[in-house]
């Protein structure tokens, strides 16, 4: 091997990704099984239909915290344990549109820590010793929050951008105030006990086993009522927030966009890691490394069930606010008069290609990848359509796409601090 010359290099234009096995819960919901692991790890992730849009963010967030939180047989000091003991792991993460309630264990003791989980979800009884505790977290961790102007900055984004639908509404201080236990069970009862949607699983399983999950996920049933749709129709504007005795202003920049199901999401996803999607982008060459006004500025894509936005953040000194700004501009606006060069096109296609093979990288990343799809309507084809995609597009495209979707006067512009 003659290691002065560079190894030959070659464009990925296929990803195998191992598509799960499907199974048909009880309650007609779905099982997804990736049976394909190395050892005895497994991994079983609940998705409920008891996302922060659902109701009230608030009431979705405390009930979260709570479903393993006791029920009238067991604290939820000895759930834990049971759990601990057999070498168990859960996770509860409250997303926008789904709650995932996720177990993690050894394949000799998963059933029985499923077991404890769907017990303890299904009889949770919503103590008002634990309710107190919960309410009194979410306040110091909504009171702490709000002293940051990233979060500050943030909420008045999300409150703009989506002025017409529940992904806009904000938690307030008087929201833990008017806490009731009633509306808890009413929301476990709605979002939980009646809405599993899928059970993913990750773990060399036999049938005999993904038969006893079935049998122990069906005492839940499934919420099968349509999703409700909303106006999407924003109004840019440029905001300030004060924030008396910040050092830094929070900046945040953006629009409705779209999510994974229209035709110009991929190369828009290209765009957008030009700008500011990696960490050698032009916002990061610019704005960090050139003028010296932040630590960091990054651009993203967030993908909702019917829709998606486009957001650029940063936070800098007050004295470089505007400056900011208008460098912010200039990138965007370099980006519609002037094509990419060929060499950073390269440099991002293979960063993009290296970043899609990265997150495919076994088969709990792939179960992952899957359901990120799955869950706009789309199949695991839709990777090879991003490398295909990500190969061929050209610098004309990308100015293309620039003018389209990043005019200055169609964004919102929100600075706290």
């Amino acid at each position: 091997m003659d290691r002065t010359q560079a190894p030959q290099t070659r464009k990925v234009k296929t990803i195998d990704i191992l598509p799960p096995q499907q199974f048909t819960l009880k309650n007609g919901g779905e099982l997804f099984l990736l049976s394909q692991v190395d050892d005895n790890a497994v991994k079983v992730d609940l998705i409920f239909d008891a996302g922060s849009s659902k109701h009230d963010k608030l009431l979705s967030r405390i009930v979260g915290d709570l479903i393993l939180g006791g029920t009238q047989t067991m604290t939820s000091d000895e759930i834990n344990e049971a759990i601990d003991q057999l070498g168990g792991f859960t996770n509860i993460e409250i997303g926008t549109e789904e709650a995932i309630v996720s177990v993690l264990g050894l394949r000799e003791n998963i059933i029985q820590i499923l077991k404890i989980v769907t017990d303890a979800i299904f009889k949770a009884s919503f103590d008002e010793k634990e309710i107190n505790q919960a309410v009194a977290y979410r306040k110091q961790r909504f009171n702490v929050s709000m002293e940051k102007v990233s979060h500050l900055a943030r909420r008045e984004f999300i409150a703009k951008i989506f002025p017409n639908s529940p992904y806009g509404q904000l938690i307030q201080r008087d929201d833990f105030e008017n806490i009731d236990r009633d509306d808890l069970v009413t929301f476990h009862s709605n979002y939980y006990l009646n809405a599993l949607q899928k059970v993913a699983v990750v773990g060399n399983l036999s049938q005999g086993e993904i038969d006893e999950i079935i049998e122990q996920t069906s005492v839940f049933k499934r919420n099968d009522e349509p999703d409700l749709k909303f106006d999407y129709n924003y109004t840019p504007t440029e905001i300030y927030s004060a924030k008396k005795g910040a050092l830094q202003t929070a900046v945040r920049i953006g629009r409705i966009l779209f999510n994974k199901q229209h035709p110009d999401y991929i190369d828009f996803s290209i765009l957008n890691t030009i700008l500011g999607g990696y960490f050698g982008s032009r916002l990061m060459s610019s704005i960090r490394e050139d003028k010296g006004y932040t630590y960091g500025i990054g651009s993203g894509v967030a993908q909702l069930k019917d829709t998606g936005y486009f957001f650029i953040s940063t936070e800098v000194g007050e004295e470089y606010r505007e400056a900011t700004i208008q460098a912010i501009k200039a990138e965007i606006e370099k980006l519609q008069t002037e094509l990419v060069s060929p060499e950073e096109l390269q440099l991002v296609q293979n960063y993009v290609t290296g970043q899609l093979l990265k997150n495919a990288d076994g088969p709990f990343a792939q179960m992952d990848r899957f359901l990120s799809v799955y869950k706009h309507g789309l199949d695991l084809s839709y990777y090879n359509q991003v490398l295909e995609e990500l190969n061929s597009i050209t610098p004309e495209r990308i100015m293309e796409l620039a003018n389209m979707y990043l005019s200055w006067d169609q964004l919102i512009i929100v600075k706290a601090g």
